[in-house]
């Protein structure tokens, strides 16, 4: 069965502060707003994900939860360890067998391994090709089964702007 893998970058987050760990900064004011349009964007655009699947660091999750809100609860946010940054490509590809019947799944998580993962579904490596995400950008990737067993197609790769855009044009 072929599937959509979404690949999205958390949105804009705090700066680290002295003391805090990186894993608990949050989505900025200004960071929530703007993913908050581009999850209006991905609505228009018809993406209808099974499950979002966010990395475990809060501004991830955060990110996660505005695309699901956006989308009125069609999909469940399950935290996924594996888009915890450091993970290799081909090992996070392993772990998404338990979703093999998702017709479209949306991955949140971190640059640069979102774009070493975006590589690696296109080409069967992580370094060949890696998109440079924006925050808050997103990708499409068409592959023919989940987890992939074959290079997928970059169905389409939008800035947040692009994708802010969207949600405000009238069709």
């Amino acid at each position: 069965m072929s599937s959509v893998i979404y690949l999205m970058r958390h949105g804009i987050a705090a700066d680290p502060a002295p003391g805090m760990s990186d894993t608990h900064r949050a989505l900025t004011p200004e960071g929530a707003r703007k993913t908050a349009r581009v999850a209006a964007g991905l609505v228009k655009l018809g993406v209808k994900p099974d499950v979002i699947l966010s990395s475990p660091l809060r501004r991830a999750e955060e990110t996660a939860h505005l695309v699901a809100d956006a989308l009125s609860g069609r999909a469940a946010v399950e935290l996924f360890p594996p888009l915890t940054p450091g993970v290799a490509p081909s090992d996070l590809i392993k772990q998404l067998r338990a979703h093999r019947n998702a017709s479209e799944i949306l991955l949140v998580g971190h640059q640069p391994d979102l774009g070493e993962l975006a590589s690696y579904l296109l080409t069967g490596t992580p370094r060949l090709v890696a998109l440079p995400f924006r925050k808050a950008g997103v990708a499409a990737i068409s592959v023919a089964s989940l987890p992939p067993r074959r290079p997928g197609d970059l169905e389409w790769f939008l800035t947040p702007g692009q994708l802010r855009a969207v949600a405000s044009s009238r069709n």
